[in-house]
């Protein structure tokens, strides 16, 4: 388990945070002190994760001890947490120290290990449950396609609440790599200063970072230790995938475009770098030890990272594994015949326009090959198409040309700036609800 015997990594560096290093002796250390304060019968932890050492040395322990963590973002409103703890009744919190709160145990189901939330925006009580078989397979698997060596070296670029955020931990403590702390983003000068002092040499980012560094005309020759880029967390536009592959190989870098869900621990499936050019609209290949294909155009996924359900309350926390390793991840798609999948859109984004039906995934990217900067929803039947700059006659021409769409059908509306969850995917549902 990439948790247990990390003394075997002696000496070798585990965090650098605010100047300080943390070598993986004194890491596994700290988790046995910290382990001292835990309960022996197996109880509910809510955990507000941040990007500090004590922290990770917290849930750590919490791991190793057999305690179910609840993950919750330190950033959400009271009110948010208060349902969260009103719905889950923990035993204990942990928000910078350990504190008690519901007395009573739970019937925890006894592989329980992790509740990840579904949504980073909204404080929805919907949580993804995971057993640790579903976290070391998901680790395995990402490391047999990941360059990571225990030279390796990345920044903490995304939050540790968020599943791909702690692959990158669970990833980098399996091999003895190491890890920079530090809660900058990386759209500030800071976060880049790190980057180039403490010689990191992978980045791993989701679709608004890289928006955001194609705009600041980022060029990876920049950081001569940089090795490799990741990209997760929602779909990057074409456009983009061949700007930053074109990038690493010119800089002799390796870009991997990779797909996932909460549901499937974080990782589904990984597009090779070599093939990016050729296929940059490809999620690529299913992850090794377990399989993808299609159903009624559905992807549908089989591995051991395969989530046990999912609950929306305490008493969920009982139930077994309701999934056994099969996941209908709502992306519909395709295969090429190299073998190489392709998402069309999800089956929710869709649509009755003047009786056809229409997917607004589709309708968003076609748009997008002209204009970058939108966001697609809709309401009942009309499209709202959200803007940064008026492009209305543009987007009229299109609609019309494309999908012979008459303007009644949809209304473009000009926002100073998007939505996104703290994840950095689009927030769809905040657009919906100023409609």
């Amino acid at each position: 388990m990439f948790f247990l015997d990390l003394d075997r990594f002696k000496k070798k560096v585990a965090f650098i945070a605010d100047g300080i290093t943390t070598d993986y002796e004194q890491l596994e250390q700290k988790i046995a002190e910290f382990s001292k304060h835990l309960p022996k019968e197996k109880s509910l932890v809510a955990f507000l994760m941040r990007r500090k050492i004590k922290d990770i040395v917290a849930y750590l322990a919490c791991l190793r001890m057999g305690h179910s963590v609840l993950m919750i973002d330190p950033d959400r409103t009271q009110e948010q947490k208060e349902h969260l703890f009103n719905r889950y009744k923990p035993n204990l919190i942990y928000d910078d120290s350990l504190r008690p709160y519901y007395q009573k145990q739970h019937d925890l189901y006894e592989a329980l290990a992790l509740l990840l939330p579904t949504s980073g925006s909204t404080g929805s009580s919907k949580y993804v449950r995971l057993s640790l078989e579903n976290l070391q397979a998901n680790c395995d698997s990402i490391l047999s396609y990941l360059p990571l060596k225990s030279d390796e070296r990345s920044i903490s670029s995304l939050p540790l609440y968020y599943s791909y955020g702690l692959s990158v931990l669970h990833t980098h403590l399996q091999v003895g790599a190491s890890l920079v702390l530090s809660e900058v983003s990386p759209i500030q000068k800071e976060f880049w200063e790190l980057f180039t002092h403490y010689k990191v040499t992978n980045f791993n980012g989701v679709p608004y970072h890289y928006e955001i560094l194609k705009k600041l005309r980022f060029q990876s020759k920049k950081y001569p230790s940089l090795r490799f880029l990741t990209q997760a967390g929602g779909k990057l536009h074409k456009n983009l995938v061949e700007h930053f592959a074109k990038d690493a190989l010119a800089n002799e870098k390796l870009f991997f475009v990779m797909y996932g869900q909460t549901e499937a621990t974080a990782r589904i499936s990984y597009l090779p770098p070599h093939e990016t050019l050729q296929k940059s609209s490809s999620i690529g290949i299913a992850i090794a030890n377990t399989k993808l294909t299609l159903v009624e155009n559905e992807l549908v996924f089989y591995g051991k990272n395969v989530m046990l359900g999912y609950a929306v309350n305490y008493e969920d926390l009982a139930k077994g594994d309701e999934l056994h390793g099969k996941l209908h991840t709502g992306d519909l798609g395709y295969q090429d015949n190299e073998g190489y999948f392709y998402i069309t859109g999800r089956a929710k984004r869709f649509i009755k326009l003047f009786g056809n039906r229409v997917n607004l995934d589709e309708i968003e990217q076609k748009l997008k090959q002209t204009i970058n900067e939108l966001v697609i929803t809709a309401l009942d039947d009309k499209l709202f198409i959200w803007m940064l700059e008026d492009h209305t006659e543009e987007i009229e021409q299109i609609l019309k040309n494309e999908y012979a769409l008459h303007h009644s059908g949809f209304t473009c509306k000009l926002l100073k700036e998007f939505f996104y969850t703290p994840n950095g995917k689009i927030d769809y549902k905040r657009f919906e609800e100023i409609i």
